[in-house]
């Protein structure tokens, strides 16, 4: 019965859609999160890295050969009188999963970091669930999934596989620390 339960809470929390901010970063819900790689998600271009908004394609800006994008053009005047500033908050990390762990099992970033995992699965499909952020991920063998979002709550929070993988799926954990 508590498997029954379990994966009942799975499915509703997979099909809960994530609340978004508004172009300036204002909190309209749990906080903001893309999941990119799929067909679906071709034109999601991101958090801004100024106010942590949805990027938008009109708003770019190139800095050291790499073009980030914006929710607004104020932003862009922003990023510009200190690019290194909002660079520097930006996390990307490479994030593998395989029968049964992940690699790294602990991913450590700090408070208004946007977090950008590049989940990748070794061998059979996996997910990469994070309920404190709303996000519920698949990844399959041999495709780089860009799991974006904004650490805006302190404190250790379990990643957890929302796929049955097999006898050890259970034990497949990883924990996302955010520091103040």
């Amino acid at each position: 019965m508590k498997k029954v339960i379990f994966l009942i809470g799975l499915f509703c929390l997979g099909a809960l859609s994530v609340t978004a901010q508004d172009h300036h970063g204002e909190e309209m819900g749990q906080g903001m999160a893309h999941q990119m790689g799929t067909p679906s998600a071709e034109n999601d271009l991101g958090i801004c890295p100024v106010m942590g908004g949805e990027a938008q394609k009109e708003y770019s800006y190139t800095y050291k050969g790499k073009t980030y994008y914006f929710c607004c053009p104020m932003c862009i005047g922003k990023f510009k009188e200190d690019p290194e500033k909002y660079i520097s908050k930006i996390k990307e990390i490479p994030f593998q999963a395989y029968r049964f762990g992940y690699e790294p099992q602990d991913i450590i970033v700090n408070k208004g970091d946007i977090v950008c995992l590049m989940a990748t699965s070794r061998d059979v499909p996996h997910g990469v669930y994070i309920g404190e952020y709303g996000i519920n991920a698949t990844v399959k063998k041999g495709e780089v999934k860009k799991i974006e979002f904004v650490a805006d709550k302190t404190g250790e929070f379990p990643v957890l596989c929302s796929i049955y993988c097999g006898r050890g799926h259970s034990q497949m954990k990883a924990k996302l620390i955010v520091d103040e």
